[in-house]
């Protein structure tokens, strides 16, 4: 994400502070208690449900920002509110539907969305600005206690708690289908709000503990109950003359049309040719702070345009391609194919990442791309409908001679892939000369897992239809410069609409990747002689081993990790493990409870001291987690 903002943390607070002078003003008073009151945790089942917010200026006028915002897709969005289009820039104050998954933490009922800090950002402005009063900076800074509030370094990662409950048995029964969070306009009486979301008036007051008159200048919070999603306004769109500074950093022009045959040649020719004429016209061209200088050559040959460049691959590729990129429009970037190979040494060894990835370097900006084999179409689907910080982002993509894909390109995870640092002493995937540790430590690991847990969890309950990954491995996922996890390789991924069951493939393979980060080897591997060694069955003997438990436990443990793991940590991980590969199926636990189990792993001995230790299991039937609690 782009900075949006360029404000100082006093003036934040200056705003809080005048915010505050207006509590008395005028209107009906909401405390800190009747809030807290109205968002206590009184169903333990996770829902579904939305939010609602108000398109604004600057920087929030479109679905990617708002998208980024929220942790969620663009398509998810637009879907919620009947939107024909992902694109363009909606005119502000218009209000948006946001679906977001709404559980309890702790006692309160909160929707945690995961968001990168950008620069200039502190809690005062996420909390009353960017995400308008749908949480509070105290509650950030409550989630957060490592961050400090006005000193956050950019792409820190922070979790922000918004207010959000699901409906109660007896709600139900009443016919309320979602209590969907609105924070109070200036202005707003329940006569308009109970219009606008097509809800009562009277149940309003009820849910919100209010009387029918409720005014107030503070903005506060308040859940409105529906029967059925509320249909907002249509959303007016910017009139749009062409943003010359954004296409010129693409490298390429991606085609959004499906039609066949000799329509779809004819459009791809005229398109072809108008960027011909604009490159020819602009030799340099200013994208943000960098100069970029378009290096095609433009030599004509029948068709307007020298036969090794990517746009004449497009056109003779025909509706093959066309019709695969229709639904990318104006999302990744097309790069030449020629530049990759070059920025790649023609795909030399030293610049491998992983076993599947290759440094390259386009543009000035450093990316790993990824040769594509046979039709990768469904992956770059997959691509489109997530939105996710430990999800792997689709930068672009080059087109071939042939008119295939050639290479899909994504942002670059500068440690490589997890595999070359569990299994090898040393990252095969760094220069020689680099002065990394050898080895991770068992923050960094508990890290990871949190990490790809949360990436699950987003894929299999916040996307619609829920995904399947179908190929968690050390090898596909990728690690940031801070050792954060990035899940890749959507090749396997597809849709869940048969089976919810089907998603227990994923916390499987979830659980081997678990037992690999606390052995340091794989999951499956060749032993002396003819034995094959599998972990999931060392595990099983390992924790029943009686009052040898531990003693067990520490010699079957990474030895690279010596002393600087608890062992009660590694005892909830190994039977977290155990019960993530559990031969039945139906007994596996969900992505919710282990990232809720994994986060109070993650969180200093005094908080986690806390909360029960779920996963210390006694027997072959007794692995589970205590309190069910979606904690993302």
């Amino acid at each position: 994400m782009e900075p949006r903002h360029v404000c100082c943390p006093l003036l934040h607070l200056l705003l809080l502070v005048i915010l505050l002078g207006f509590h008395g003003a005028g209107g009906q008073a909401v405390s800190n208690d009747t809030v807290a009151a109205r968002f206590a945790c009184n169903v333990s089942a996770p829902c579904d449900t939305f939010v609602v917010y108000w398109t604004q200026s600057p920087g929030f006028l479109d679905l990617g920002s708002i998208s980024d915002l929220f942790g969620t897709s663009r398509a998810r969005i637009a879907s919620a509110n009947n939107m024909t289009s992902e694109d363009g820039v909606l005119l502000p104050g218009q209000p948006l539907l946001v679906p977001v998954r709404c559980g309890c933490t702790g006692g309160r009922s909160f929707a945690n969305i995961t968001y990168p800090i950008q620069l200039h950002d502190t809690f005062y402005y996420l909390a009353g600005t960017a995400y308008e009063n749908l949480t509070d900076f105290h509650l950030i800074q409550e989630m957060n206690p490592g961050a400090e509030a006005t000193d956050l370094q950019p792409q820190q990662e922070v979790t922000v708690p918004l207010f959000c409950r699901c409906p109660t048995q007896a709600e139900r029964s009443r016919g309320v289908q979602s209590l969907i969070t609105y924070v109070w306009q200036p202005g707003d009486n329940m006569s308009e709000v109970s219009k606008l979301m097509n809800s009562n008036a009277i149940d309003i007051a009820a849910a919100n503990n209010v009387t029918g008159n409720f005014t107030s200048v503070m903005g506060p919070p308040m859940l409105i109950p529906v029967q059925q999603r509320p249909q907002l306004p249509p959303l007016l769109h910017v009139p749009s003359s062409g943003d010359d500074r954004t296409r010129s950093r693409r490298r390429g022009i991606i085609i959004g049309t499906s039609i066949s045959g000799s329509l779809v040649a004819l459009a791809a020719l005229c398109m072809a040719i108008l960027a011909h004429r604009r490159y020819r016209k602009k030799a340099l061209v200013h994208s943000g702070s960098r100069l970029l200088s378009p290096r095609l050559c433009w030599s004509k040959n029948q068709y307007g345009l020298n036969s090794s460049s990517s746009y004449a691959h497009m056109v003779k590729g025909g509706g093959k391609l066309l019709t695969g990129v229709s639904q990318f429009i104006d999302k990744p970037i097309i790069f030449v194919e020629e530049e990759i190979m070059e920025a790649t040494m023609n795909l030399d060894e030293k610049c491998k990442i992983g076993s599947s990835y290759y440094r390259a370097k386009l543009d000035g900006e450093v990316f790993a791309v990824k040769p594509a084999k046979g039709d990768v179409s469904a992956e770059l689907r997959m691509m489109q409908m997530v939105n996710h910080t430990n999800l792997i982002k689709l930068a672009g993509m080059s087109i071939g001679v042939d008119g295939d894909y050639a290479f899909l390109v994504y942002e670059f995870a500068e440690k490589g892939s997890l595999d070359k640092w569990l299994y090898q002493k040393l990252p095969s995937s760094l220069p020689s000369s680099s002065t990394v540790a050898c080895t991770l430590s068992w923050e960094q690991r508990l890290g990871i897992a949190l990490d790809v847990a949360n990436g699950l969890l987003y894929m299999h309950e916040h996307t619609q239809p829920s995904m399947v990954h179908g190929d968690i491995r050390a090898r596909n996922i990728l690690l940031t410069a801070d050792f954060r996890a990035k899940i890749s390789s959507f090749s396997l991924a597809k849709p869940d609409m048969v089976d919810a069951a089907a998603t227990s493939s994923d916390v499987f393979a979830f659980g081997l990747l678990l037992l690999e980060l606390l052995s340091g080897r794989r999951a499956v591997e060749a032993r002396v002689g003819t034995e094959i060694g599998m972990l999931w069955s060392e595990i099983r003997a390992v924790l029943e081993a009686g009052d040898k438990r531990e003693a067990k436990l520490s010699k079957w443990m990474d030895p690279a990790l010596g002393s600087e793991y608890h062992m009660d940590a590694a005892v909830s991980l190994a039977g977290m493990a155990r019960a993530c590969t559990e031969e039945d199926a139906a007994r596996r636990p969900k992505m919710a409870e282990v990232v809720f189990s994994l986060s109070m792993l993650a969180q200093p001995l005094s908080v986690a001291d806390a909360f029960e230790k779920p996963w210390q299991p006694s027997s072959e039937d007794n692995i589970g987690i205590a309190d069910a609690v979606a904690a993302r």
